[in-house]
């Protein structure tokens, strides 16, 4: 589906007065607008398709949110590519302004576009997209599903917890992975024995596939049980994850440490893009709370082929110790790559 550039501006004035309430300033205060690079905007309005593409893959890598009103005007673009990318960068800038014109885009013609979209919605996280995403759990083509699944899994909503459970029983190996994982994110101990009996059908799935789901069950299922203990201790109340957390060392044993990994995750690849033999590094600035904890995590450089969502995925589940600073713990960005094949 391609909608009508009258129409995305007409979507796009009506959802900017909406985010104008203090509700939508008060999540916006912590970062303003900056200008985007005039060679991008221009660039994204070139005649070669690849060009546009580049470009809003670029504004998305540097989260240009000066940059909001020209990438929706590309969510209209006749070549799918640059829609892809549009959308996909309109996420990683993380506008609530975009979400409504982000939904019409999970009926897109192109299924790549259709699955950008959905990622990016769960990027940007605004509650009203979540029937959308949960009636794209049922999309006919697996990476739309396992978008949407990633998409509910970043938004931690246990409202969508039964349309995840019941992506275990899929045909596709990536769409049982990613319900895997999501799970975990939103953390619901009731669906911990319908989790233990998901498995990877080993039957023509690769060994590194088998390895990867395994891991991403062990790590829902550690997922459960913190929150589990957490509900208990706070009376069944449950918290979205934040950029502070429950410290759980002694903070002045050390006065000053530099931030590191202390436990990683091997990403896994996705289908298409194994059949595509496509390897190399997905780029990824990462926010880490006070506790060690993956608060938020953007692409800062794509890959494609559904790999640049598998490596969110996997840091979002990296465990860290925390930067100290004369004996007190920091929220801290990093750069971190996510390597994907030989």
């Amino acid at each position: 589906m391609k909608t009508s550039r009258f129409t995305i501006f007409a979507l796009l004035s009506a959802t900017l007065i909406a985010a104008s309430s203090p509700a939508a300033s008060s999540a916006q205060k912590s970062m303003k607008p900056e200008a985007p690079p005039p060679r991008l905007l221009s660039e994204l309005r070139s005649k070669s398709a690849s060009t546009r593409r580049d470009a809003a893959n670029e504004l998305g890598s540097i989260r240009a949110r000066g940059a909001v009103r020209a990438l929706v005007e590309a969510l209209s673009d006749r070549d799918a590519t640059v829609r892809e990318a549009a959308a996909f960068a309109l996420g990683q800038i993380a506008d609530p302004a975009a979400t409504g014109l982000l939904i019409p885009l999970l009926a897109d013609s192109n299924s790549e576009v259709r699955a950008s979209a959905a990622f990016a919605l769960g990027m940007i996280g605004e509650r009203k997209s979540l029937d959308a995403l949960s009636y794209a759990t049922g999309d006919r083509e697996p990476e739309v599903r396992s978008a949407a699944l990633v998409a509910l899994g970043l938004m931690q909503d246990a409202g969508g917890v039964d349309e995840v459970t019941d992506a275990l029983d899929d045909s596709s190996y990536d769409v049982r992975y990613d319900a895997v994982w999501a799970l975990g994110q939103i953390g619901e101990p009731d669906v911990e024995e319908r989790l233990r009996a998901s498995s990877v059908d080993r039957n023509g799935v690769d060994e590194a596939w088998t390895e990867a789901y395994g891991q991403a069950l062990r790590n829902s299922l550690e997922s459960l049980r913190t929150e589990a203990h957490a509900r208990l201790e706070s009376g069944g109340q449950t918290r979205a994850r934040r950029a502070t957390g429950i410290i759980r060392e002694n903070r002045y044993q050390s006065t000053t440490r530099a931030l590191a990994v202390r436990e990683s995750v091997r990403a896994a690849t996705t289908e298409r893009a194994a059949r595509a033999k496509v390897s190399g590094r997905v780029k990824l600035r990462v926010l880490v709370g006070a506790d060690g904890r993956v608060v938020r995590a953007y692409v800062t450089r794509r890959l494609g082929y559904g790999l640049d969502q598998r490596a969110v995925e996997a840091v979002l589940q990296y465990k860290f110790d925390s930067e100290m600073q004369s004996g007190l713990p920091q929220t801290t960005w990093i750069d971190l790559e996510v390597k994907f094949g030989q």
